[in-house]
């Protein structure tokens, strides 16, 4: 596979079924040529550069299935509370 393939698969994430959108980066593990993790940018964020929004880091162990068109992960998404609220 390669990487414009994934770029263009949505990521939906198991646990509560929400879209986490597309990927938009990936880690590769340089001596051994295997991808650590893949990145995608949340709502609010353009190519991970513009907004304010969450950017996801999705480690390789917790994909559970790439398909035709999506990829199933299973992470806590949850968002830290602001302090001072």
């Amino acid at each position: 596979m390669r990487f414009w393939e994934l770029t263009e698969k949505e990521v939906i994430n198991c646990k509560d079924g929400k879209r986490l959108g597309y990927v938009a980066d990936i880690e590769i593990e340089l001596p051994t040529g295997k991808v650590c993790k893949l990145y995608v940018p949340g709502q609010g964020k353009f190519c991970g550069c513009f907004g304010k929004g969450v950017e996801y880091e999705i480690g390789w162990n917790q994909i559970l299935r790439i398909g035709e068109e999506i990829i199933l992960v299973d992470i806590d998404c949850r968002l830290p509370e602001k302090k001072g609220k």
